[in-house]
């Protein structure tokens, strides 16, 4: 291969990766590293292109190898950024953006990066005004308008978020990533149909838009009015720090405890206590089952699935299944009112619905894998209680708070896990 084919198939793989066409850059770029060549600008691309298809070790270990050879490279720290961010290591992702922008300070790219990190985190005023800082550096800066707008809904500021989305679709009226945060911030309005128009926009700019898709499920299931009270609580819940909802998680239980107790030993307030532990309850099962219930509902509807991946539609149907098995034994305690080991088996399969509808919500794929195991364990217990039951209805009736307290425990490991996360 001569020199002007090299750089001619060079200059075709960076094209390839300004399209996102990872694969076919990939298979340019691994004829060029075969040749011997390595230079630093070829090693760049590949990294870039391994980033682009999830190839995050080998990113890393081929950035670090560079960075040992160029150690003032500002890029090179904002790759290794990005990679501790896939991670949801934010704090080391920071270090790096940090290192880059001590190298390169008039970089909007880096400060934009920077912000959407802090946005993560949930510090929103840190956010809008490093994502300011990028947007004094430039003003089109569109992920940095974006990032703005976001933290301004997270500080409850929406007018002033939507006026700064309003300049982001100005600037690119195209840009996918603007509509799905101006759907998102209509969700937070609870204006819904708005919001419904610009997901829409997102996906017809980029159909596989992850975000756009899921704020197009949640509008669609806001069409139901009990939803979108319940969307708007979870959305309130969702812009706290893990801390705040860990006190909100605990002190909701304590209270709960409470109830229970003075109700119990107060028999005179048991018309009114009573009735509220049920809603209390039946909020606290809300927040598991409610929305992938609704997510059962999109799988019928013909726009509706196709908003929703693989794990969402696996947790639908799996619930679907929890509580259709969760009715017939329901049914046949009616008619077997002598066996009460069949109204246990109803309330443990409706219970299972929990960790069947959450345990596919982590982001990270090794958390999934821990609550996806807890579920199966709790499955067979639940299983063998189920045949044990009918076996001898007598016998086994006891081994019940088995399993209801391996869901209880499910609950709270799942809270750990998820908000640990952050």
């Amino acid at each position: 291969m001569n020199q002007h084919e090299f750089y001619t198939l060079l200059s075709h793989a960076d094209v390839l990766l300004s399209q996102n066409r990872y694969e076919q850059a990939d298979h340019i770029l691994s004829r060029l590293l075969a040749t011997g060549y390595e230079g630093t600008e070829l090693y760049k691309m590949v990294i870039v292109c391994r980033v682009g298809q999830n190839r995050y070790e080998e990113a890393e270990e081929m950035c670090r190898m560079l960075l040992s050879r160029h150690p003032d490279d500002p890029f090179l720290f904002y790759i290794m950024a990005t990679i501790s961010n896939v991670g949801r290591d934010y704090h080391q992702a920071l270090k790096y953006l940090d290192e880059a922008i001590l190298m390169d300070p008039a970089n909007d790219v880096f400060f934009a990066f920077k912000a959407q990190i802090q946005l993560q985190m949930k510090d929103y005023q840190i956010s809008q005004k490093t994502a300011e800082v990028a947007l004094e550096l430039n003003a089109e800066n569109t992920d940095a308008l974006n990032v703005r707008a976001a933290s301004l809904i997270g500080q409850g500021r929406k007018t002033e978020a939507f006026e700064t989305i309003n300049k982001s679709l100005a600037t690119d009226p195209e840009n996918p990533d603007t509509h799905a945060n101006m759907g998102w911030g209509l969700l937070h309005h609870g204006e819904t149909n708005q919001a419904l128009e610009h997901f829409k926009q997102a996906l017809k700019f980029n159909p596989m838009h992850d975000h756009a898709k899921y704020g197009m499920s949640e509008a669609m299931k806001s069409k139901f009015p009990i939803y979108r009270y319940f969307l708007q609580l979870m959305l309130w819940l969702g812009k706290m720090k893990s801390g705040n909802q860990w006190a909100i998680i605990i002190g909701g239980y304590i209270i709960y405890r409470v109830l229970i107790k003075t109700a119990e030993n107060v028999q005179s307030l048991q018309p009114f206590l009573i009735p509220l532990i049920g809603l209390m309850l039946l909020f606290f099962l809300s927040t598991w089952i409610f929305s992938p219930l609704m997510n059962l509902y999109l799988l019928t509807n013909p726009y509706g699935r196709y908003t929703l991946d693989n794990d969402q539609k696996q947790s639908a149907k799996l619930v679907g299944i929890a509580l259709s098995i969760a009715l017939l034994f329901l049914i046949l305690s009616v008619l077997l009112p002598e066996n009460d080991s069949i109204l246990y088996c109803a309330i443990l399969s409706f219970a299972m619905m929990i960790p069947l509808g959450s345990m596919n919500n982590p982001d990270s794929q090794q958390n999934k894998k821990k609550l996806r195991y807890f579920t199966a364990a709790i499955a067979v217990v639940v299983l063998l209680y189920i045949v044990l039951a009918f076996i001898s209805p007598t016998s086994f009736s006891g081994l019940f708070m088995i399993p209801l307290l391996l869901l209880v425990g499910y609950q709270w490991y799942a809270n750990y896990v998820m908000l640990r996360a952050e």
